[in-house]
């Protein structure tokens, strides 16, 4: 016999179907995004390395990302379904069209719309409120449920980009006459700058042999420059899976 959240967990599935697809691509492109340029300055003082050959991101993974997106979101509807229907035992069409599991900035946003989870019935209201982004440490818009909410709103209307992005690097060897060792962070461009080695003494011969952390982040987003597209997925996926999680035993 089906359970009423077989649909659910599908669509949580079909996100983390997504979600590895995108990690098996982003490592390739990590492990081989750009080639260095090694220069060397004021007769071997300074070192300085920079981009001159750039791998672009794959225009596809903004459509995979979309759907990891709209998965994770849909679940989340499908479950306020199937919480309303456990509750009235039968949805009128215009009850079911607008079930929307609640997602709101605001306590004020949350209580004035108070009559939209009247179909989920007053005693899972406490357990929603506690949910909303509202509660979370870092601000509303910090949190999981307002990201999920916001890019896949973004997807509805354009495809997400992509970027390369350095975060910053180590020097594998470190010579005794180093005065400052730097790894600015920033998207990948060409001629950009990967490190900057200053020594105290001349030494033209040297190659500090530098290591790059470079991942794959949102280009043109709501979100903050550099955000590991990643990690945000995965983190929305994980939420997600534990929210239908804490609602199962409702329903036997």
């Amino acid at each position: 016999m089906a359970h009423p959240l077989d649909g659910v967990q599908l669509k949580c599935e079909r996100a983390r179907c997504h979600l590895n697809t995108l990690k098996a691509q982003f490592d390739a492109f990590t492990r081989d995004a750009f080639r260095i340029r090694h220069d060397i300055k004021d007769h071997g003082r300074e070192h300085v390395y920079r981009i001159v050959r750039l791998k672009k991101p794959r225009p596809e993974w903004g459509p995979i990302i979309g759907d990891c997106l709209g998965n994770a979101e849909s679940a989340l509807d499908c479950l306020a379904y199937q919480l309303a229907v456990l509750h009235t035992g039968r949805l009128t069409p215009n009850l079911a069209r607008d079930i929307r599991f609640p997602v709101y900035p605001s306590p004020s946003a949350f209580w004035n719309n108070l009559p939209r989870l009247r179909p989920i019935g007053p005693g899972l209201v406490a357990p929603l409120e506690r949910l909303q982004p509202y509660h979370g440490a870092r601000g509303p818009d910090n949190h999981w449920l307002m990201i999920l909410k916001r890019l896949a709103n973004l997807d509805k209307h354009r495809m997400l980009r992509t970027t390369g992005y350095r975060f910053g690097g180590t020097a594998h060897y470190k010579p005794d006459s180093l005065v400052d060792a730097s790894f600015p962070t920033g998207p990948l461009k060409l001629g950009a700058l990967l490190a900057r080695i200053v020594l105290d003494a001349p030494n033209p011969e040297m190659n500090v042999e530098p290591r790059f952390t470079v991942h794959v982040a949102f280009k043109d987003t709501p979100l903050a420059e550099g955000i590991d597209i990643w990690t945000v997925l995965n983190t929305i996926c994980i939420r997600v899976e534990a929210v239908v999680e804490e609602f199962q035993p409702l329903f036997g």
